[in-house]
Order: structure tokens, then C-alpha cells, then sequence
């Protein structure tokens, strides 16, 4: 991490973090899963259990005002977790749903 006197770049530069290892289990867990539900997309699995166990609830925010709905946060948080999970990265994940903007 920088932290810079100029702000034309930004005050702060983070390096970014290098890929890390597929988990020892992951080819096996996807392939189990790619048998059971064939058609069923990682995205549509984070959202069936984030509705089931409501985690999403979890997240406020930091000022007394809300400025997004609830329905929207959940599906903000979803893709984050996508694009993070997968290593497709935030700016890929939201390029693809233009209505994240």
C-alpha cells in the first residue's frame, strides 16, 4: 500500500493481491454439484441461501440514512461475493449487470 501527496491518481494505491490456490476440494465439490443441478448457476445458489438464512440483514449502514432498498443491497452484496469468489473481479461482475451502474 502507497500513500500518495498527489491526488490525480488518488490519495491511497493498493497493490493488488496475486490469484490465490484452488481449494484442495473445490474441483470435486463443483463437480458433485455440476451432477445434481446442471443448469443452476453459483449466483442463483448465494441468492437461495442468503434468502434461506437472511445474512444479507446483516449489513447497515454506517450513516442514520438508508439510501438503498433492502432488495437492492442484497442484490449488490450477491454480485460482490460472485465476482470476489470466483475471481472475476468487481469491475467484470458489474459490467455485466449495467443496472448496478
Amino acid at each position: 500500500m502507497t500513500i500518495s501527496t498527489r491526488k490525480d491518481k488518488g490519495w491511497i494505491g493498493v497493490t493488488p493481491l496475486s490469484a490465490q490456490p484452488e481449494p484442495l476440494h473445490l474441483a470435486r465439490l463443483k463437480g458433485v454439484l455440476g451432477e445434481r443441478w446442471p443448469t443452476t448457476s453459483l449466483l442463483d445458489m448465494l441468492k437461495e441461501a442468503a434468502l434461506r438464512t437472511r445474512c444479507t440483514d446483516c449489513f447497515t449502514s454506517l450513516t442514520v440514512r438508508e439510501n438503498l432498498s433492502p432488495a437492492v443491497l442484497q442484490h449488490r452484496l450477491l454480485l460482490c461475493l460472485l465476482g470476489l469468489g470466483t475471481n472475476t473481479g468487481l469491475r467484470r461482475v458489474s459490467a455485466g449487470n449495467p443496472e448496478v451502474g
